[in-house]
């Protein structure tokens, strides 16, 4: 009974996070009339589903040998799951900006320190400064990206120019949900992994990309859709590079604030003026409430629940 009610949740929250991240990945080819919404999110669902297949078992790395010693049980995963789908249907209910990775490891760690385990401090910290590596790693990236396809593109004739724009936004697409797949649904699929629980993920995440991405990618996705294509492309391969090297070291991090740090650095470009107080703000919420509010809600879960 234990493992089909897991599998539902994971199946849920999967379903949640590839919606509310389908912005990164829909938002540009929609927005920028390459194709229909539905073919764009069947597209960018896909790569969701084959990073989930491909490399989302490399995220169990950051649960047993990482967080802590030992794999979660089954039980511990059900509590992670299931505050996890709580947080994130009220910060999507009162539209506050979610980072479901810091969600997911603010759970990890309040159901490891519930049921007195030992936990990593060394990793721990290591995973918190990730996060905002990623945000100036991102920005890095992001500007020299947009600089080498500035000066690719200054020769080449306008037809040649749209058709090039055109198969960067479906490769920036692709990279950036290939990598949400990897990384963060890998890391729902890793909590008490076998290869019923990567397959349920990454159909999930095809799925929450498919049906109920497009109100995120309406909202906000603006930020990446009304960008020109050579910063969409940069600032999206820049995310999706680092969120791939995170993967590889097992770390997970925050898709949105990838892109977001590439969106940054391309308009150091220009000049304009992407870090606002309002981005700042929306930054430090997600990264210090999201984790907190998780453990805590965890943490309160195993003791009610007559699982501990």
């Amino acid at each position: 009974m234990l493992t089909e009610i897991y599998f539902v949740l994971a199946s849920a929250v999967s379903f949640i996070i590839a919606a509310n991240n389908s912005a990164d990945s829909v938002g540009t080819l929609y927005g920028s009339r390459v194709t229909s919404y539905y073919k764009a999110a069947i597209f960018s669902g896909l790569f969701v589903m084959i990073g989930t297949f491909m490399e989302g078992w490399k995220m169990a790395g950051a649960i047993g040998g990482g967080f802590v010693s030992n794999p979660l049980s089954l039980e511990m995963s059900l509590m992670v799951l299931l505050s996890t789908a709580i947080l994130l249907f009220l910060f999507t209910f009162l539209s506050i900006p979610l980072s479901a990775s810091q969600i997911l490891v603010g759970s990890i760690i309040g159901v490891a320190v519930a049921f007195a385990w030992t936990l990593n401090v060394y990793f721990v910290i290591l995973v918190v400064a990730s996060w905002g590596i990623t945000l100036g790693a991102s920005m890095g990236f992001a500007f020299l990206i947009y600089i080498i396809m500035a000066k690719f593109t200054k020769n080449l004739k306008v037809f040649s120019l749209s058709k090039f724009y055109t198969i960067s936004l479906f490769i920036g697409s692709a990279f950036i949900a290939y990598t949400l797949g990897a990384n963060t649904i890998g890391l729902v699929a890793s909590l008490d992994l076998s290869i019923y629980s990567i397959i349920i993920a990454g159909v999930s995440g095809l799925l929450g990309t498919v049906l109920f991405g497009r109100r995120t990618v309406v909202t906000v996705g603006k930020k990446i859709t009304s960008l020109d294509p050579p910063r969409a492309f940069s600032a999206q391969v820049a995310g999706a590079m680092v969120v791939e090297i995170f993967t590889q070291l097992h770390f997970p991090v925050s898709i949105t604030q990838a892109v977001i740090g590439g969106v940054i650095g391309t308009g150091m470009v220009k000049g304009y003026k992407e870090l606002n107080g309002k981005t700042v703000k929306n930054l430090a919420l997600s990264w210090s409430l999201a984790p907190l509010l998780a453990f805590a809600i965890t943490y309160v879960l195993v003791m009610v629940l007559p699982l501990h």
